[in-house]
Order: structure tokens, then sequence, then C-alpha cells
């Protein structure tokens, strides 16, 4: 079962332009439905260790993410990628980091 919220080391392929690219760490932002559907797709925002001090990064905190140091989600990077892709679990963010990201998803979407 794939949940909202939880990170997990995801291989996003190669890179063209300036995506994020190769084996990182990822948070799943796709519903709990979504996620575990018949289509095997989950959406996904990459984790840098880079701080850009953009509206569109959210620090996550290592510990329970199970991330060495904290980090930024990159919610301007959302990508659906097959669950195939998804290979381990490393844990989840807080619920108060996944508010934030829901603010900076709508912040980049429009919504």
């Amino acid at each position: 079962m794939i949940l909202r919220g939880e990170v997990y080391d995801v291989d996003l392929g190669r890179p063209v332009g300036h995506e994020p690219a190769h084996r990182r760490p990822a948070l799943v932002v796709s519903s709990d439905v979504v996620s575990n559907s018949v289509g095997r797709l989950v959406a996904v925002v990459p984790i840098t260790s880079r701080c850009y001090g953009l509206r569109s990064h959210v620090e996550l905190d290592s510990g329970e993410s199970g991330l060495a140091h904290a980090s930024f989600a990159r919610c301007d990077q959302l990508r659906f990628v097959a669950v195939e892709r998804l290979y381990r679990r490393r844990g989840s963010a807080s619920l108060s980091e996944v508010a934030s990201i829901d603010t900076a998803l709508r912040f980049v979407l429009d919504l």
C-alpha cells in the first residue's frame, strides 16, 4: 500500500533540461486511491538537499522521513511515475509538512 506523504527512493530516469533525475528520494503527493489504483501511477515531488529559497520548496526534517538530513520537497517538479519506479520506502513526512506541501502545490498549480 502506497500512502500519501510517504518518502520513497524513486528512479526518475535520465534528465532532460533541468529535470531532477536518477535515483533520489521523492515524496508521494497523489491520493491513496490514485496511488493504489489499477493505473499503477503515483504523483511524486522529488527531494533535494539544496536550499534554493523558493516558495515552491518545502523543508523536510530528517528522522521520521527517513532522510539523513534536512531536505527540500521540490513541489515545482511534480511528476507522475509508474509504481515500479518506487524502490525503497524511507519513511513519511509529518502532517504539518504535508500541509505545507499542499500549500506549495496550490501555488505551483494555481489552484
